[in-house]
C-alpha cells in the first residue's frame, strides 16, 4: 500500500471514531491521538515509515536490489541501488558487451544485456577479451588487448602472437624467468623453480623452523616442509636448532658447533679442587656439564691446599678443623684419647663413666679396668684383700688372698726374728702385733686396749684360740679381714664379720679367748741360713700364731726355719708338792685337772686324773701324750698294769683346716724324787702353735724349714719305779703358694716325745695337721701322682689336703 493510501485509511478511521452515536465509550485499545507509534524501532513513526514492521525499511535506509522500497521513496530497486549491476549490450552474443552501453540496474535492462563488457567489436563474435589469436600474420585485434598478432608493441623483438605479453618488453620467450608472479619467459608457467632469482630453501623435517643445509630446494615461494634457514644441525630433532637452549646431554642443542658448553641451561657449578681430595673451594666456582679436571662438585673444603682436610677426613687432635665442620679437635677425633673417671684416684678408671677428648682432663685415667671407682683398694694393680670385694678386678671376690698386698715391703730374716715382738722396715710396732678381743659389732672389733700399730688397709686375723669347760663349740673359728679404720680400742672392718666366735653368737664372749692379730703382707721374704722366723709362745691371751704373706717369693735357705714348734697349748704341770699327781695337758677348753698342793695320795686311784683334758694328755704318776691330729700314746700304768694309765688326748679339728688349733700339751709327771734318767719332775711337752704362710713362690731348700712340732718332755721322777712325762702334740702347719718347692722333710708337724728313758714311760704327743696348697708342687701339677708323692716326701705327717690356692672366699675355704 502506498503512503497516500495508508493516510486515507487512517483518516477514515478517525472519522468513524468521531461519529456521535450515543454516549462516549472509552476504547482502551487505541493509542491516544497525540502519540505517534514506531513499531519496528527504526526511529521513524508510522506516519513517516513506509513499512513500520521492518526496521530495515525507512526513509534513511539504503536501497538494495531486493524487491522492496527500502528508502520509502515510492520506488523499489532503482538504478541507484547500492548493489545494482553494471550491464552492457551484447549484440553479437559472445558474452561480452559493448563498454559504451554500460548502464546500472538491478535487473538486465532488456534481452541481450550482459554483466561482462570490453568487447572491442560487438558485431563480430570473434572479438572479445581473451579471444585466441593464432595467426601472427592476421592484423585483427581479436582479444581486444589493443594489439594485433603481428605487432610488437613492447619492442622486445617478439610479435604479440609469439609472446605472452606484448605490453611488457621484459616478457617474451627469451626473457629470464624471475619471481614476480609473471610468466616472464612465456612458457605458460609462472615463477618456476629455475627462476633466476628463485630462493634456496632448506628441508625442515622436524618442523622447528630451521632447515638442513644438506637437503635444499629452489623455488620462488617457500615449499611445504622447507624454510629459508639452513642452520639446523640435527633436522631429526625438534629440540636441536640455533634457537634451542643448550643442555648437558652430549648434543649440540643450539647448533653452535659446541657440545655441553658452560652456559648450558642445566650446567652445574663445580669448584676448584687444588689438593685433589674430592672437595672443592667455594671461592673458586666454574660452570660445566661435566666435572672439569681439577674441580669437584662439592664446595665444602675448608682448606683446599691440604689433602687431609675435607668433610670426609678424619678429625685429628692437631689444632686443625680436619673434617671441615667448623670445630677443631672435637671429642670424636680418631686419635682422641679415651679416658675414664678416676674418682678414687687409684690410677684406674670407671669403664661406665668417661669420655674421649684431645685434651685429657684432670681426675681421669686412660685405663678403664677399675671395677670399683669408689674404692682405691680395688683396681687391677691392687692386691686381693679379705674384704668381700673384688680388689684386683679379675671377676672373683677374695681370690688370690694368698698373695697379699706386699704393703709391708721385703723382709730378710737374719738371726731370730719374732713377728710378735719386732717391726720391720721402720715400723714402731711389731709386724704381727695382737690384741685380746673383748667385743664385736657387726663389722667392728673392740680389743682390750687402745690400738696402735694398725692402719687402714692392714689385714687382720681374728681367731678363737681357747674356750672354757662349758663353752668351747666355736674355738678354732677364724676369719681374715681388712681394716678400714682404727679409733681408740675399736677396729672397723671392710665387711661384716661372718664367723661366730662367741658362745652362741658374737654378743657373748664369756670364757672365750679371742685374738685379733695383724697379718703382715710382705713383698719378698728371705729366711737366711741358720736364722729363725717365729713368734712368742701362747701365754693364755695371745701368742703361738705365726701368720704372714709374701706377694712375691718366700725363700727359706737351708738351715733356716719358720717355726711355731712348742708354742701352743701348754703341757700339764707336775704336782705342786711332793707326792702330788701332776696336771693334765692344756687343750682348747678348760685348764686341765691336777691335785695341786694338798691331799696328795699319788698311788691312790681316786686321786689320779688319767682322763684326758679334751686334747690334753691325762696325768696319773706318768703323763699321757697330747693330741691334735692323731697318733698320740697314753702314759704307762704306774704299777705296770693294774693301775689306770693316763689317757692320751683326743683328736679334734678337721683335715681341711676350716678351724685352726694349737696342738695340745702332754700330761706332767708326778712330783717324786729327782733320781731318774732325765730332767727331774716337771711338766709335759707343750703343744705346737699355728703356722699360716702364703706366697706367690715358696721355696725351702733344707729340712725342717717349716715346723709346728709338739714339744718333747724329758721330765721324770722316781718312786717305786721311775716315771716319765708326756709329749706335746704337733700344731697347724698350712702353706699355700702358686709354686711350691720343698726339700725332703722340709715340713714337720710331728708330736713331741714323752720321757721314755725310765721304767714307766710318758706318752708321745700326736701329730699336728698339715695342709699344702699349690698349683705347681715340686714341679708337678697339683692333683697328679707326682705332686702327691713329692708333698708326702716333704711333709710329716702327710698333708691331708692339698689344693690349688685359688679361687677361694676365705682361707678356710681354700
Amino acid at each position: 500500500m502506498s503512503r497516500p493510501a495508508r493516510l486515507s485509511a487512517l483518516l477514515c478511521l478517525f472519522a468513524l471514531a468521531c461519529k456521535d452515536d450515543g454516549p462516549t465509550v472509552e476504547d482502551t485499545a487505541l493509542v491516544p491521538p497525540d502519540e505517534e507509534v514506531d513499531a519496528d524501532g527504526d526511529g521513524f513513526n508510522e506516519l513517516e515509515d513506509c513499512d513500520d514492521g521492518d526496521a530495515a525499511v525507512n526513509p534513511e535506509a539504503t536501497e538494495t536490489c531486493d524487491g522492496l522500497d527500502n528508502d520509502c521513496d515510492g520506488e523499489a530497486d532503482e538504478a541507484d541501488a547500492a548493489d545494482a549491476t553494471s550491464w552492457s549490450e551484447d549484440k553479437d552474443g559472445d558474452g561480452f558487451g559493448d563498454s559504451a552501453t554500460i548502464t546500472l540496474s538491478c535487473e538486465p535492462p532488456a534481452e541481450g544485456w550482459v554483466s561482462s563488457d570490453g568487447d572491442c567489436d560487438d558485431t563480430d563474435v570473434a572479438y572479445y577479451p581473451g579471444a585466441p589469436e593464432t595467426d601472427c600474420g592476421d592484423p585483427a585485434d581479436y582479444n581486444c588487448d589493443g594489439s594485433s598478432g603481428f605487432t610488437d608493441a613492447d619492442l622486445d623483438g617478439f610479435a604479440a602472437c609469439e609472446e605472452c605479453d606484448d605490453g611488457d618488453g621484459a616478457v617474451n620467450p627469451d626473457a629470464t624467468e624471475i619471481c614476480d608472479s609473471i610468466d616472464n619467459d612465456c612458457d605458460t608457467a609462472i615463477d618456476e623453480d629455475d627462476a633466476a632469482d628463485a630462493g634456496t630453501w632448506y628441508q625442515d623435517a622436524d618442523g622447528d623452523s630451521y632447515g638442513d643445509a644438506d637437503f635444499t630446494a629452489q623455488a620462488c615461494e617457500t615449499p611445504a616442509g622447507y624454510v629459508g634457514d639452513s642452520t639446523d644441525c640435527d633436522d631429526g630433532d625438534t629440540t636441536v636448532n640455533p634457537a634451542a637452549t643448550e643442555r648437558c646431554d652430549s648434543i649440540d642443542n643450539d647448533c653452535d658447533s659446541q657440545v655441553d658448553e658452560p652456559d648450558a641451561a642445566d650446567a652445574e657449578t663445580f669448584y676448584a679442587d687444588t689438593d685433589a681430595d674430592g672437595f672443592g673451594d667455594a671461592d673458586y666456582p666454574t660452570a660445566a656439564c661435566d666435572v672439569p679436571t681439577g674441580y669437584s662438585a662439592l664446595s665444602t673444603d675448608c682448606d683446599d691446599a691440604v689433602t687431609a682436610v675435607n668433610p670426609d677426613a678424619d678429625e685429628l687432635c692437631d689444632d686443625v678443623d680436619n673434617d671441615c665442620d667448623g670445630d677443631i679437635d672435637e671429642d670424636d677425633a680418631v686419635d682422641a684419647t679415651e679416658w675414664y673417671n678416676d674418682d678414687d684416684g687409684d690410677g684406674f678408671g670407671d669403664p661406665d663413666a668417661g669420655g674421649r677428648s684431645c685434651d685429657v682432663p684432670t681426675g681421669v685415667s686412660l685405663d678403664d679396668s677399675d671395677c670399683d671407682d669408689t674404692n682405691d683398694w680395688s683396681n687391677p694393680d691392687a692386691a686381693e684383700r679379705p674384704d668381700g670385694e673384688d680388689n684386683d678386678c679379675d671377676g672373683d671376690i677374695d681370690d688370690d688372698l694368698h698373695l697379699g698386698t706386699g704393703a709391708d715391703g721385703d723382709l730378710t730374716v737374719s738371726g731370730t726374728v719374732l713377728l710378735s715382738d719386732e717391726g720391720s722396715n721402720g715400723r714402731a710396732e711389731p709386724d704381727g702385733i695382737a690384741w685380746p678381743v673383748v667385743a664385736f659389732g657387726p663389722s667392728t672389733v673392740t680389743v682390750n686396749t687402745t690400738v696402735t700399730g694398725l692402719a687402714a688397709g692392714d689385714e687382720l686375723l681374728i681367731i678363737n684360740l681357747h674356750g672354757s669347760d662349758a663353752a668351747y663349740t666355736n674355738v678354732g673359728a677364724y676369719e681374715f679381714a681388712t681394716v678400714v679404720s682404727v679409733s681408740g680400742d675399736t677396729i672397723t672392718l671392710a665387711q661384716a664379720i661372718s664367723e661366730t666366735f662367741g658362745v652362741a653368737d658374737n654378743s657373748d664372749l664369756s670364757g672365750q679367748t679371742i685374738v685379733a692379730q695383724r697379718v703382715p703382707n710382705y713383698d719378698d721374704v728371705t729366711v737366711s741360713a741358720g736364722s729363725t722366723l717365729s713368734v712368742a709362745a701362747w701365754d693364755g691371751q695371745t701368742g703361738g700364731v705365726l701368720a704372714f704373706r709374701a706377694q712375691g717369693t718366700l725363700t727359706v735357705e737351708s738351715g733356716g726355719s719358720v717355726t711355731a714348734s712348742a708354742l701352743g697349748y701348754l703341757g700339764g704341770a707336775t704336782g705342786t708338792s711332793y707326792n702330788c699327781d701332776s696336771y693334765q695337758g692344756e687343750s682348747f677348753a678348760g685348764e686341765g685337772e691336777g691335785d695341786g698342793n694338798g691331799a696328795c695320795a699319788a698311788y691312790n686311784e681316786s686321786y689320779g686324773h688319767w682322763i684326758n683334758n679334751y686334747g690334753g694328755g691325762g696325768a696319773h704318776i706318768t703323763g699321757g701324750g697330747g693330741e691334735y691330729g692323731g697318733g698320740a700314746t697314753a702314759g704307762a700304768s704306774w704299777d705296770g698294769g693294774s693301775a689306770t694309765a693316763p689317757y692320751k688326748g683326743a683328736t679334734y679339728g678337721d683335715t681341711s683346716l676350716t678351724t685352726l688349733f694349737f696342738g695340745s700339751g702332754g700330761g706332767g709327771v708326778w712330783q717324786g724324787v729327782n733320781n731318774c734318767t732325765g730332767a727331774g719332775y716337771g711338766p709335759g711337752g707343750d703343744g705346737a702353735g699355728i703356722v699360716y704362710v702364703t706366697a706367690g713362690t715358696l721355696t725351702a731348700t733344707g729340712g725342717a724349714a717349716f715346723t709346728a712340732s709338739g714339744g718333747s718332755s724329758n721330765h721324770c721322777a722316781q718312786g717305786s719305779w721311775t716315771y716319765g712325762a708326756g709329749g706335746g702334740a704337733g700344731g697347724t702347719l698350712w702353706l699355700a703358694a702358686d709354686t711350691l718347692s720343698l726339700a725332703s722333710g722340709a715340713v714337720d708337724a710331728q708330736g713331741g716325745l714323752g720321757n721314755s728313758s725310765n721304767i714307766r714311760v710318758g706318752g708321745n704327743g700326736g701329730s699336728g695337721r698339715v695342709r699344702l696348697d699349690c698349683a705347681t708342687c715340686n714341679g708337678y701339677t697339683n692333683g697328679s701322682a707326682g705332686a702327691a708323692t713329692a708333698l708326702s716326701d716333704a711333709a710329716t705327717p702327710d698333708p691331708a689336703v692339698s689344693r690349688r690356692p685359688e679361687p677361694h672366699a676365705t682361707p678356710a675355704q681354700m
